[in-house]
C-alpha cells in the first residue's frame, strides 16, 4: 500500500514538474497582469504623481461615459458584420479549393499566406495603397486610367472606413479559416455524396445535409476565434483611420489605448480593460455553451 502511495506521489510530482514551466509563464504573463490591472482600476493612477485610492469611481465613470458605449456599439457592429463575412468566405474558398482542379496550390497559397504576416507590414501596405495623397497606389493608377479626376480619400466617411476595415480584415485573416475547413472537408466520406446523388439530392441539399453537419464543430471553433479577434480590433483602426472620421471607427481596445497612453489615465484604462474582459467572456461562454450542445447532439446521433 505504501509503495503504491509513494508511486502515485512520484507520478503526481513528475506531472507538476512538467507543468511547472507553463505555470510560471502563466503566472508571470497572465495571472500577475490581471491582478495588477484589477488593483490599478481602484486608483487614480497616472504616470506622474502618486496613485490615489478612489474605489469603484473608475468603473462608475466608464459606465456613465457615452464615448465608451459608442466604442462598444462600433465593436459589436464590426463583429456582427466581419465574423459572418469571414466565415462564409472561408467556407466558400475551401469548397472551391477542395475540388479537383489544376494549379490550385497557387490560389491556396495566395489566400492563406496573408494570415501568417504581421499586422505592421500588412496594414502599412494597405495604407500605402489607399492613401489620400496623389502618389498613393490606388489614386495614382485610377487617375492614370481616367477613372478618377482627383485623389480620393478612401476613409472619408464612416461607411467607407468600416467597409475597408472589414474587407482588409477578412482578406488578411481568412486564410487560417480556409485551412480549417479544407481539413474538415477532406475527412468527409465520398460515399455519402455518391449516395445523396443517387437519391437525387442537388448541390444545395448535399451542402446542408452532408457538408455542413461535418463542418459544424470546426465552424463553431472558427466563429469563436473570429469573435475574439473582432473584439480585440485595434491595429486596423490605429494604422488606417486613427479612430476617424470623427471617432466613428473607435473600438473598445482603441479607446483603452487613448485613455491609457494618450491621456495617461491608467486607472480608468484598467477599468475599461475589465469591461472588455467581461464582454468577451460573456460572448465566449455563450458560444461555448452552443458548441458543447452541438457536440453532445452529434454524439447522440
Amino acid at each position: 500500500m505504501k509503495q503504491k502511495l509513494s508511486r502515485r506521489v512520484r507520478m503526481g510530482v513528475g506531472a507538476y514538474l512538467f507543468l511547472l514551466p507553463h505555470l510560471i509563464f502563466f503566472a508571470l504573463f497572465v495571472a500577475a497582469p490581471l491582478i495588477y490591472g484589477m488593483i490599478m482600476s481602484f486608483y487614480n493612477w497616472k504616470l506622474i504623481g502618486e496613485a490615489r485610492f478612489i474605489g469603484l469611481d473608475n468603473f462608475i465613470r466608464v459606465w456613465n461615459d457615452s464615448r465608451f458605449w459608442a466604442t462598444v456599439k462600433n465593436t459589436v457592429f464590426f463583429a456582427a458584420i466581419s465574423v459572418p463575412v469571414t466565415v462564409v468566405l472561408g467556407i466558400v474558398l475551401a469548397l472551391i479549393l477542395n475540388q479537383k482542379m489544376y494549379g490550385k496550390l497557387w490560389p491556396l497559397v495566395a489566400f492563406v499566406s496573408p494570415a501568417f504576416f504581421g499586422s505592421i507590414g500588412i496594414l502599412f501596405s494597405w495604407d500605402w495603397i489607399l492613401g489620400s495623397q496623389p502618389a498613393a497606389l490606388a489614386n495614382y493608377y485610377l487617375g492614370k486610367l481616367g477613372v478618377i479626376k482627383e485623389p480620393m480619400s478612401w476613409f472619408a466617411t464612416s461607411a467607407m472606413a468600416w467597409a475597408w476595415i472589414i474587407v482588409i480584415t477578412a482578406w488578411w485573416i481568412v486564410g487560417f479559416s480556409v485551412l480549417l475547413y479544407l481539413g474538415a472537408l477532406q475527412r468527409i466520406p465520398p460515399e455519402q455524396y455518391e449516395a445523396a446523388k443517387l437519391d437525387g439530392a442537388g448541390p444545395f441539399k448535399r451542402f446542408f445535409h452532408i457538408t455542413l453537419p461535418w463542418l459544424k464543430n470546426v465552424l463553431f471553433f472558427d466563429v469563436v476565434r473570429h469573435v475574439i479577434l473582432a473584439f480585440g480590433l485595434f491595429d486596423q483602426v490605429y494604422i488606417l483611420t486613427a479612430g476617424g472620421p470623427a471617432g466613428s471607427t473607435r473600438t473598445m481596445v482603441y479607446y483603452l489605448y487613448l485613455v491609457g497612453f494618450e491621456r495617461q489615465q491608467l486607472g480608468r484604462a484598467a477599468a475599461i480593460s475589465w469591461y472588455i474582459f467581461i464582454v468577451v467572456i460573456i460572448f465566449g461562454l455563450i458560444q461555448l455553451a452552443l458548441l458543447t450542445r452541438s457536440i453532445r447532439t452529434a454524439e447522440v446521433e
